[in-house]
């Protein structure tokens, strides 16, 4: 347990009062009010920070030049039982709250600096340095005084936190698959906010690196066997994909260093980002109906029979497909044959020339031999 040392007592003698407020220049009011307990339990509190490990800029107490009338905070000493209470009233040297909030973030670098390195290409940080206060900076997510580990949290909380800002994509998710499942009964399995976009080096589909790297956020759980088969899921979802021109083109890109995000679908493209749903599921952009409209996305002149062609992840079987796999068996005896009879062919042909060089040699040798027998026979009859 944390043990409070003089310093918090000293800052408790006014922000331990539940009415102590503060103003700010623009006249927006805050309670500064800080609840022991709450400091307590958060993680820092058992750390043994006290409060100036984070408010770094206040050395003394009063913060102030103003003189302190000591009945306002200790009308016991010098009034009268008559006497009425004067509530605790501070003037902020900030112009409103957003100002403070960023001021007081900075103090969290002394001791996190790995996550302000992690984050300084991240979505938020980005938004931040574009002019927007409002982008969310540590203290957004994990709160002030009661900051507490998130694993010890429920993981519908991560998805919460995220939607108090991005309300939009919070409420359809709450619809999705996974956010359904999360919901319910806080399913392990099933992805939250950071497991796709990341905690501090937040990324999204904007970024062109995420399209390419999306198919292994999505792998990392669909090709996961033993996750997949307790929801009687097929892994082949993840193996086919790879397997056709798209998933080819994006694995080709993913695996080349500095590679630019592909244009190819990735499984968002298809299945939607944060309102994925059930193939069965009439407002899924796969089911049957939608199909067309998700196709045309990328392929605008796709008819109504384009999406025929995508097999929806199934494997190639008789009863579905009986060409695709008379095809697939022709060209797996096929292609080992031809491939077999131009090794073969490629090999007679270079045995043919060794043996017409070796033939070819003999021949100049067996020339060569006469003639200098011929030459030999002629000087002798000359004698």
């Amino acid at each position: 347990m944390h043990q409070q040392t003089e310093v918090d007592e000293n800052c408790l003698m006014c922000h331990g009062d539940p009415d102590f407020i503060g103003t700010f220049e623009n006249g927006e009011l805050l309670s500064l009010y800080v609840e022991k307990s709450d400091y307590d339990l958060s993680v820092h509190g058992p750390a043994g920070l006290n409060c100036v490990a984070c408010h770094t800029d206040l050395t003394r107490y009063p913060h102030h030049d103003e003189q302190q009338i000591c009945i306002a905070c200790h009308p016991e000493q010098g009034g009268s039982a008559d006497t009425e209470y004067v509530p605790l009233r501070a003037k902020l040297s900030f112009t409103d709250r957003r100002e403070m909030v960023l001021s007081i973030n900075e103090a969290c670098r002394s001791c996190h600096a790995h996550e302000f390195e992690v984050a300084v290409d991240c979505a938020h940080v980005r938004v931040l340095q574009g002019g927007n206060r409002e982008a969310p900076v540590c203290v957004d997510c994990h709160g002030a005084h009661e900051i507490v580990r998130l694993s010890s949290q429920p993981r519908s909380e991560v998805a919460y936190m995220c939607g108090s800002c991005h309300k939009a994509a919070y409420s359809t998710y709450r619809t999705s698959v996974h956010g359904a499942a999360l919901e319910v009964d806080s399913n392990p399995d099933v992805p939250t906010c950071t497991e796709c976009h990341g905690v501090h080096s937040v990324r999204g589909p904007r970024d062109a690196p995420y399209r390419n790297d999306s198919i292994a956020i999505c792998g990392g759980c669909h090709a996961n066997e033993a996750m997949m088969a307790k929801y009687d899921i097929s892994t082949a979802v993840f193996d086919t994909y790879l397997d056709d021109f798209h998933g080819r083109t994006v694995n080709l890109f993913l695996h080349q260093s500095n590679a630019s995000g592909s244009a190819k679908a990735v499984c968002f493209d298809c299945h939607g980002i944060h309102n994925i749903r059930r193939p069965k599921d009439t407002l899924s952009t796969v089911y049957p109906t939608n199909l067309q409209r998700t196709c045309q996305q990328c392929h605008e002149n796709a008819s109504i029979r384009f999406p025929t062609a995508w097999l929806s992840h199934y494997l190639p079987e008789w009863d579905h497909t009986p060409g695709l796999v008379i095809v697939n068996w022709a060209y797996r005896i096929l292609i080992p044959l031809v491939i077999g009879f131009f090794l073969l062919y490629i090999g007679l042909d270079i045995n043919r020339r060794r043996l017409d060089k070796r033939h070819a040699k003999q021949r100049v040798r067996a020339l060569a031999e006469k003639e200098l027998e011929a030459y030999s026979f002629g000087d002798d009859s000359k004698d």
